[in-house]
């Protein structure tokens, strides 16, 4: 049983003829399911476990990474298969598992290419691709073997699961940020903000510093913002860790993992 869970920024009548297309396609191809549509006054959590008690075995999410993000937060300790059918543009995450946008990703939750795949885990909330932490002296401690103390506030640090969308295949090997490896990349980026008349920007002042780990925390001196996905903000200290193999998602053949 499919159950298709639609982002609330989808009752727009914009996207009325989008959806009317996607739902004629998956009636089309045999997987059409239970609607159900998100909004402020629903209780996520509550409304997947009573359809995964009701016997829904595939949880698709109809919206953009974001709302890819938060499903996963919630169904990552079942055993349902996750999809996802983007809307819209800018959805890295859609990109890195190989989806098309809109209609032509009805085709990729048909042909089920299932893979498990791992999770970050902050403070016991999940994260499927990447957490960014704010300009500030911190350090990061290492499995609990060593620490990078990090000084310089022009530093921008993001811990991995996912390939970022600025890391491209040409600068980083493509053993850095696969998401079956049971591993997290802590990514140091090395920018200066300049600052012009109507414009600031930032350039590159050395190369990037990668390393690979299981586990490590973040702590500073004055709690500086963690953010999960680009939308859920913790505070250090934080304690973060790999979970292998956590879920299982329709994935495409041009995955980029």
């Amino acid at each position: 049983m499919y159950l298709y869970l639609y982002d609330n920024f989808l009752n727009n009548p914009k996207f009325s003829n989008k959806l009317a297309r996607i739902e004629t396609r998956l009636t089309d191809l045999g997987i059409g399911g239970k609607i159900a549509r998100l909004s402020p006054l629903k209780n996520l959590k509550e409304l997947v476990e009573d359809e995964i008690r009701g016997g829904v075995k595939t949880v698709t999410v109809v919206g953009n990474d974001k709302t890819l993000s938060e499903v996963i937060n919630v169904v990552a300790d079942s055993k349902v298969v996750i999809g996802y059918i983007p809307i819209g543009t800018n959805n890295i995450i859609a990109k890195i598992l190989g989806l098309p946008s809109d209609e032509a990703a009805c085709e990729v939750i048909s042909a089920r290419k299932i893979e498990k795949i791992d999770l970050g885990k902050i403070n016991g909330s999940y994260f499927l691709g990447n957490l960014k932490v704010s300009q500030g002296p911190v350090t990061l401690e290492c499995e609990e073997k060593y620490h990078v103390d990090i000084n310089k506030s022009s530093l921008q640090i993001n811990i991995c699961n996912l390939r970022p969308s600025f890391a491209t295949a040409e600068n980083y090997s493509r053993k850095y940020f696969n998401p079956q490896d049971g591993m997290l990349e802590a990514l140091i980026s090395a920018t200066t903000t300049t600052k012009r008349l109507f414009s600031t920007f930032s350039k590159k002042e050395e190369k990037d510093s990668i390393f690979s780990c299981k586990k490590l925390s973040i702590r500073s001196k004055k709690s500086i913002p963690v953010v999960a996905d680009d939308q859920k903000i913790l505070k250090t200290p934080v304690k973060i860790e790999i979970v292998p193999k956590k879920i299982k998602v329709i994935v495409g053949k041009d995955r980029m993992f």
